[in-house]
Order: structure tokens, then C-alpha cells, then sequence
């Protein structure tokens, strides 16, 4: 006889995997935030400052809000 915690697990859908893990996908991206001060003389120079942070892979995966993909990750697996 099996208990709840031993029942036997249907196996994993291979799409929906991929799916999950599209959604949660992250990558690098950096940019270059420009901005225009003044040196001592009163002259306006260009200043550069490298901006760098983490990105969801694809676009569209911003419009899922965790909640909804806490509860995609739970069904599928």
C-alpha cells in the first residue's frame, strides 16, 4: 500500500519545461546612460556611466507576474 508522500509521479512534459523555463530565462544586459554636466571651467561635457543588470530572455515573459508563474511551475511539475 502506498501512501500520499510514495505515490508514484506521472513523468514530466518536456514542452512545458521548456515553457517554465522560457518564462524564467534571464540573461545580462548593459547599456550606456549619458548625461551632461559641467567641468570647473562652466563647460558642458558628456559624461558616460556603464549601466549593467539582469533581463528576462524573452519580452513577452515581462508580462507574467510571479504569482502567475509560481502557479504555472506548480501544475506543470
Amino acid at each position: 500500500m502506498t501512501t500520499p508522500n510514495q505515490m508514484p509521479r506521472k513523468p514530466l512534459n518536456k514542452l512545458r519545461l521548456q515553457i517554465v523555463d522560457g518564462i524564467l530565462d534571464i540573461v545580462g544586459s548593459s547599456w550606456e546612460r549619458k548625461s551632461i554636466s559641467k567641468d570647473e571651467d562652466g563647460k558642458e561635457i558628456i559624461v558616460s556611466h556603464r549601466v549593467a543588470r539582469s533581463v528576462l530572455r524573452y519580452p513577452l515573459a515581462q508580462n507574467v507576474s510571479e504569482l502567475t508563474v509560481e502557479r504555472i511551475a506548480k501544475n506543470f511539475l
